[in-house]
């Protein structure tokens, strides 16, 4: 993940297996940021609301004890935010299903420069994407830069995600696909899963344990003839 943890484009973009670590690594590196960029701020987002407590809140806590900074920090949860302490630095957390919520959001102290969209596969419509992405605007302090994270499992190759930004890649936008053998904290148990899957259930695989785009289960025929 150094390249991934190193970028300053304003896209990154992860695809990932399951097990990858992608969000893990996603919640290590914003808290990261919180504490090496002080006047900078993080926005959390999933398409919906309720799903946020058990996912990305819940991964930020775990990297926070991670790195050992439990002192340093505090989290709420009506309203749910996470501050550091030292500065008043804020993650905050956003469903898209309140548009309006995610269009007015501001900080009260520095910018908003980190937004991850975790899930991402779930936002079905690339326009609630582009009035998430206009609302992150505005100058930041020298030094410092604005950059959308998007982590999502590659379930369909239908996806918008992968036509914006796997099809047709620009300056602005890193991508990287991660898979579980990436992962040392899995063990020998959980591996035994992938590869348990991979020779029963090879298309699965394809997606569960390489990160490849497609679709896991049904609307595939796989024994088929085309005829006029």
């Amino acid at each position: 993940y150094g390249d991934y943890w190193n970028t300053k484009k304003r896209y990154r973009v992860c695809k990932g297996s399951r097990g990858s670590k992608k969000s893990k690594t996603t919640a290590i590196n914003m808290i990261t940021r919180i504490v090496q960029y002080p006047e900078s701020n993080g926005l959390c987002v999933r398409r919906y609301s309720n799903t946020l407590r058990d996912s990305v809140f819940s991964d930020l806590k775990w990297a926070i004890h991670k790195l050992q900074l439990d002192n340093f920090f505090t989290w709420t949860v009506s309203p749910m935010e996470i501050t550091y302490r030292p500065t008043g630095q804020k993650i905050l957390f956003r469903g898209l299903d309140d548009g309006m919520k995610i269009t007015s959001i501001s900080v009260d102290k520095g910018v908003l420069c980190w937004v991850w969209i975790e899930e991402a596969y779930e936002i079905s419509n690339e326009d609630d994407f582009n009035k998430l992405d206009m609302s992150i605007r505005g100058q930041v302090p020298e030094g410092y830069f604005k950059q959308i994270t998007l982590t999502f499992n590659p379930w369909s190759a239908n996806s918008w995600l992968k036509a914006r930004f796997f099809d047709t890649p620009d300056d602005n936008t890193f991508v990287k696909t991660t898979t579980y053998r990436c992962n040392e904290w899995l063990d020998d148990a959980d591996r035994a899963i992938f590869e348990h899957m991979r020779i029963n259930n090879p298309r699965r695989y394809r997606i569960e344990g390489d990160g490849e785009w497609g679709i896991a289960e049904g609307l595939i025929y796989e024994k088929v003839k085309i005829e006029d």
